[in-house]
This record gives structure tokens, C-alpha cells and sequence, in this order.
């Protein structure tokens, strides 16, 4: 609405940049938009003229102390100017060059979705699939309380799994700390009993911290016996109920029992493909990748002894024919069979590696018939040509190899860009990742139909109201 009290914004003779001794008059409160080819002096009137007189005569009428921390602005080249109150300038802004920006992380969406998911979202284990949840010493204790009353039960410290040996010393330790008996390969012994234990296998150990009966009376010793397991497995412990055989497996870390990796507890960051902490390693948060094209880089009529592959190091080199021979026997395939007659799996392990990751192999030197033994993890002939394209200080070797590769999804994130462990937290059914592939509509949609319990609507109403 116009203000009559008033006066016009009055300005004689602008010589700033390339405007040449320009008069205007502007109309105060209203919005006024200057126009022009580029290079007309938009910019020069806008900013170096309006904005910075009417910051000037602002900081002028401040005190002599105030203008000593503020500094001087100086004054645009003009003969006359009135009218002016005390401005503000909003700069323009240009987006970021980052290839790793998307909509939600130049709107700031993806920052409160990170806080969201990191703080209410259930984080699943990516090897077994299953929750993983960690609890605090206070929550394992309230839950093994509230269990009835009359249950007979073994409470277990994990010590090793999987682990290869014939225990002596451990067990001499594990004695020596006060324990009387262990569980090991799901048999109960007391350490003075003869355990004899094959070394070249691999043994799970644990120890039996008490054995009890749940209820009233034995509360408090349910009570240490946790707070001692827990101490001893290091955030794990175990309730075996002696009748039904049934387990539970306790743990202040997210721990999933199927697969028996522990995982950190997550924070924003971990959502985060600019993040070291949180963005796949292998296509650094791109979630794409350059891989090389197999049907430009294979001869599908050679054989591997014949070289088939123009990326893939040489047959003829002591370490890769070794390596070459080994998945041949190993998998039932022969190197001078051409490439186009091998089976898909032969195939896939020559180019993208084994289902395991470290296979031991033996190795001879065709001239001296030496003979040695080695542990390899084979990820592909094409995986080494890409770690030596990445490694490559020659552009022009990188150039002649980009001719041969393509843009993937990357195939170590499925293209979610972040880590499996975060990526695999879902947060009312969905993964982050499949927010962020959705158009704006759906995912805005997702969002107002989001409904929530008592517990994570505390935390998460207001991160859903910002996002949405």
C-alpha cells in the first residue's frame, strides 16, 4: 500500500561502472525489478549504488566506537542522492558444482532425512537382513527381569567364535578368573574336565557366568550375573533356557547373531554421501561408476591362456597364469577353452571374481619349479584394470581405457551411495535411498502418510513437518 508520508528514493547522475550519469526516481514500497542486456548496469544500481549509499549513510549515523569495528564503505560516484533508508542486500546465488548434489541437498531435505534416519530408523544388518538394534546395560536388565517366574537359565559371556586353536591357555585364563565351566560348540564342560579340541578347527567359546532360577528371590543375582557377561563379551551376553533350549542374545551394540558382525551405533553423518564416514567406498558417493565394457575388451574366440581379455593381466606372467590355473581347478574350467564356449559361472569368476573372498591357491614357476602357497582375494580381471586405471598417472592411458568403459550403477551400493550398513536402515519400511530415487510428488506423498508411535513421534514430528 503507498505511503504518501514517504519520499521518492531520488538519484542524480549514477557514474558507477558502466553506468553513464543516470537519473532515476523509485517509488518507495514497492517491488521494483531492473532490466537490461547483460553489462547495462543492473547490477551497478542495485548493489553499488542503492545498497551500498544506503548502508553508508546508516553506518555514518552510527557512533565514532560502533563505526571503528564496522569500517568505512565508500561512496558511490553520484552527484546527488535522497530518500534512502538503511538497506539490505540478498546475493545472488548460483548452485554448487558438486557432481554429488542432488534436489535434497541443495534444499536441505537430505539433512533433516539423515537426522530421521540415523535417530528413529531401524538399522538392519546387510550381510543377514535382520534387525540390529543396541540396548542399553538398563534395558538388557529390565528385559531378562520381566521374564516369568520358574525358568531355569544358563547366562553365557560370548569369548570366541570361529576361532582356531586348542584353547589351553584360555582356558587356563578363563579358570584362573574364577569360572568353573565353559560352553564350547554348544557343549557344556567344567575346566577341570579334559577338553580336547581339534586346532585346525574353528571353535565357538563361551563362558558360564551363573546358572539359575528366574524370580523374586533372585533378582539381584540376575542382576550381576548380566552386569559380568556383559563386561566379559564385551557388550554381549547370552540367556539359555536349560528346558526349551531356546536362546536370546543380548547386546549394548547392534549385533546381528546370523551373520556375527557388531555394528556402531549411527550417526546423521553415516546417511551421508559427501561424508567420508558415510559415502560407498568403491563410486565415492556417486553411485555410479566407470566400468570397463566386457564386449569391447573380450575376444569371445581366444581362451584365457590365449589372453581373451585386452584388460586382463597377462596369461603369460608368473602370478596370473598361476592365479588363471587355480580358478580352473577350482571351479572346474579350463583356460584354453575359447571364452564364448565357458559356462556363465567360469565366466563371471574370470571377470568379476569368486563367491568367497579369499581362496587359497598354490603357485609354480614354470622355470625353476619352485613351489610356494598364497591366500588371494580374486575380484576380477576387470576389477584389476579399473584399480590400474584409477591408479594411472598417464591421461593418455586413462583416455584409451575410457574408451573401452561405461557409466554403471555402482554394483557395491546398488547405487544408494552410502555404506551398506546405513543403507540398509529402514525407517517406516524404506531405505533413505529409496526416498531419494523417488520424484518430489512420491516422496512428499511417503511423508504425510507417515504414521508414528508415542515413542518416535517425539523425535521425529518436527523432522517430518521441516521435510515436508
Amino acid at each position: 500500500m503507498k505511503d504518501d508520508s514517504l519520499q521518492n528514493i531520488a538519484l542524480q547522475n549514477v557514474r558507477v561502472h558502466n553506468l553513464k550519469s543516470v537519473s532515476v526516481a523509485l517509488e518507495p514500497n514497492r517491488l521494483i525489478c531492473f532490466t537490461g542486456v547483460s553489462g547495462s548496469g543492473k547490477s551497478s544500481l542495485a548493489f553499488d549504488t542503492v545498497y551500498i549509499e544506503g548502508q553508508r549513510r546508516y553506518v555514518e549515523s552510527l557512533s565514532q566506537h560502533v563505526r571503528r569495528f564496522l569500517g568505512e564503505l565508500p561512496k558511490p560516484d553520484l552527484d546527488f542522492a535522497s530518500g534512502l533508508t538503511p538497506t539490505i542486500s540478498i546475493e545472488q546465488k548460483t548452485a554448487g558444482k558438486n557432481p554429488r548434489s542432488t534436489v535434497g541437498t541443495i534444499t536441505e531435505i537430505y539433512d533433516y532425512m539423515r537426522v530421521l534416519w540415523a535417530r528413529v530408523g531401524l538399522a538392519h544388518c546387510p550381510e543377514s537382513g535382520e534387525p540390529v538394534r543396541p540396548r542399553s546395560k538398563e534395558e538388557i536388565i529390565d528385559a531378562a527381569l520381566a521374564k516369568p517366574d520358574g525358568l531355569r537359565l544358563i547366562v553365557l559371556a560370548p569369548y570366541a567364535r570361529n576361532k582356531k586353536g586348542e584353547f589351553k591357555d584360555d582356558l587356563e585364563h578363563i579358570a584362573k578368573k574364577g569360572y568353573t565351566r565353559v560352553r564350547i560348540d554348544n557343549t557344556f564342560y567344567q575346566l577341570d574336565d579334559q577338553i580336547a579340541l581339534d586346532k585346525s578347527t574353528g571353535h565357538d567359546l563361551d563362558i558360564v557366568i551363573d546358572r539359575l532360577q528366574t524370580g523374586a528371590d533372585n533378582k539381584t543375582r540376575l542382576t550381576e550375573s548380566l552386569m559380568a557377561a556383559l563386561e566379559l563379551g564385551e557388550g554381549i551376553c547370552i540367556l539359555h533356557d536349560i528346558d526349551s533350549k531356546d536362546e536370546e542374545l543380548l547386546s549394548t551394540k547392534a549385533y546381528s547373531p546370523k551373520s556375527g558382525l557388531s555394528y556402531p551405533p549411527l550417526e546423521p553423518h553415516d546417511f551421508s554421501f559427501n561424508s567420508p564416514a558415510g559415502m560407498c567406498s568403491e563410486c565415492q558417493g556417486l553411485g555410479v561408476t566407470l566400468e570397463f565394457n566386457a564386449s569391447l575388451v573380450i575376444d569371445p574366440d581366444k581362451s584365457i591362456a590365449e589372453d581373451c581379455c585386452t584388460v586382463a593381466s597377462s596369461y603369460s606372467t608368473v602370478r596370473y597364469g598361476n592365479i588363471y590355473d587355480n580358478l580352473a581347478r577350482i571351479y572346474n574350467f579350463s583356460v584354453h577353452t575359447p571364452f564364448k564356449e565357458l559356462s556363465k559361472e567360469a565366466q563371471n569368476i574370470f571377470l568379476r571374481g569368486t563367491p568367497k573372498k579369499w581362496t587359497r591357491m598354490h603357485f609354480v614357476h614354470p622355470e625353476t619349479g619352485a613351489f610356494w602357497q598364497d591366500t588371494v582375494w580374486w575380484r576380477g580381471c576387470l576389477h584389476e584394470a579399473l584399480h590400474r586405471y584409477q591408479e594411472a598417472k598417464s591421461d593418455k592411458y586413462k583416455q584409451r581405457m575410457e574408451r573401452l568403459m561405461h557409466k554403471a550403477i555402482c554394483s557395491a551400493c546398488s547405487g544408494a551411495r552410502i555404506k551398506p550398513y546405513p543403507a540398509a536402515t529402514l525407517f517406516a519400511k524404506k531405505q533413505i535411498s529409496d526416498i531419494a530415487h523417488m520424484q518430489i510428488k512420491e516422496a512428499l506423498a511417503f511423508f504425510e502418510s507417515i504414521k508414528l508411535n508415542k515413542t518416535d513421534a517425539v523425535i521425529a514430528e518436527e523432522l517430518i513437518k521441516e521435510i515436508v
